[in-house]
């Protein structure tokens, strides 16, 4: 049965794919059942594999367009310097002209790396709907909840004494009778944000179902919490406690899947405002990572660390079978792909007018090109021996060494030859 919450997004776009990702979480977590592990952690971290796994075709086509754009962003960058300062309508409208020719010759679309993203926004959004409300979609989570709602219901004035814990929450508006589907849900959806405190204190305030209500709380409890303390319906909060490690394995992987990120994105320009706000972009989004998941549940919180180290065992292994694509290959391919869809509209097909170096490029794979962009953005050569100190540093070489000393002798013979 449906919790209520999951009512709401009926007649939108995430009603569905909300209900479709429920029926895999609850799948996950009937398999983890019938071999005795009845653990909404584990659940999310098997559920947060298959999802990417699902998603991975589209992983790997934006990264393709990604390794693509690295290989065409000196040509790119050469046009953008070449009407730099021309605001004129004509020039922007010439500019505009080349930069599609470029992408055309390579075969790619401009939109080709937010397209992947735009699907997947709508997936990542009903992806934590179903995290936050694992009883709304996972059967065995909500019928070991309904066991104890069923006991509830027997007792006289239950209702009010539900009401003293849902204003803790801020749910005391709803409707916890008991009299139809939707209030069961209500009470169940309560429940389910209880921390042991809060078990503690109900137990009190049921003393006469204590004794047959403990068995089932243990079970609710076993299944919420993980690594031993840690319940993933709660927010870690902003006072230091054990759930902290999932804020901070949020950060610390959302760093380095950044990092990991601009590792494989074409080299930009120190000169050029996106190397600034990318930059930034970094700093930022581990923080805002870290302070998101202190304020969401963190089983919200564990779903985003689990999906920040799997997409990067993915993204290193989809960088390793495009680091030895054939550039040659890659082109044809979307050329070919380019002028059907050409066909159809009635224009001529795109013909291969790569200049001399694009021909070169076409030859080698794309980590070959992009370490030749790399050596391209290193510091000159020192010209006289007051530059050589400021050269072997950047380099990490300290002046004077055996590593310095022998640099330069080498350099020495190097030019005493060419004399």
């Amino acid at each position: 049965m449906i919790s209520i919450v999951l009512t709401q997004y009926e007649g939108s776009i995430l009603g569905p794919i909300a209900r479709v990702l429920g029926v895999i979480m609850d799948a996950i977590f009937n398999l983890c059942s019938t071999i005795g592990i009845e653990n909404i952690g584990l659940c999310i971290i098997l559920f947060t594999i298959a999802v990417n796994v699902i998603l991975l075709p589209l992983t790997i086509k934006q990264q393709k367009f990604s390794k693509m754009t690295a290989v065409m962003n000196p040509e790119l960058q050469a046009i953008a310097k070449k009407y730099k300062g021309k605001k004129d309508q004509d020039s922007m409208m010439k500019q505009n002209v080349e930069q599609q020719a470029i992408y055309e010759k390579y075969g790619v679309s401009p939109t080709a790396g937010c397209l992947p993203l735009l699907i997947q926004m709508p997936i990542l959004f009903a992806l934590y709907r179903v995290i936050y409300n694992i009883p709304g979609y996972v059967t065995g989570v909500k019928n070991a909840f309904m066991s104890i709602v069923n006991l509830i219901t027997t007792q006289s004035g239950f209702v009010d004494k539900l009401l003293n814990f849902a204003e803790a929450y801020g749910l005391e508006n709803y409707d916890y009778s008991g009299a139809t589907t939707e209030s069961l849900n209500r009470i169940v959806d309560l429940l389910y944000k209880f921390n042991r405190t809060d078990w503690t204190e109900f137990l009190n305030t049921f003393p006469d179902i204590a004794e047959q209500v403990q068995p089932l709380i243990d079970r609710v409890i076993h299944m919420n919490s993980f690594l031993g303390g840690i319940n993933l319906a709660e927010a870690p909060g902003f006072i230091p406690n054990i759930a902290w490690i999932i804020p901070i394995l949020a950060g610390l992987s959302q760093w380095y899947s950044a990092k990991l990120m601009t590792g494989t994105q074409a080299s930009v320009s120190e000169d050029n405002p996106m190397a600034a706000s990318m930059k930034t972009m970094n700093i930022v989004m581990p923080i805002m990572s870290v302070v998101i998941c202190i304020s969401l549940p963190a089983g919200v919180g564990l779903y985003w660390v689990a999906s920040s180290v799997v997409g990067m065992v993915l993204r290193l292994c989809v960088n390793k079978y495009m680091d030895k694509l054939d550039m040659n290959e890659v082109m044809k391919k979307n050329l070919e792909k380019q002028n059907k869809k050409r066909a159809k509209k009635g224009l001529p097909p795109i013909k291969e007018n790569a200049n001399i170096n694009t021909r070169k490029n076409m030859n080698k794979t794309i980590g070959e090109i992009e370490e030749e962009e790399k050596k391209k953005h290193e510091p000159p050569k020192p010209s006289s021996k007051q530059d050589s100190t400021k050269y072997y540093e950047e380099r990490g070489i300290k002046p004077g060494s055996i590593a310095a000393k022998a640099r330069m002798v080498k350099e020495y013979n190097e030019k005493s030859q060419k004399k």
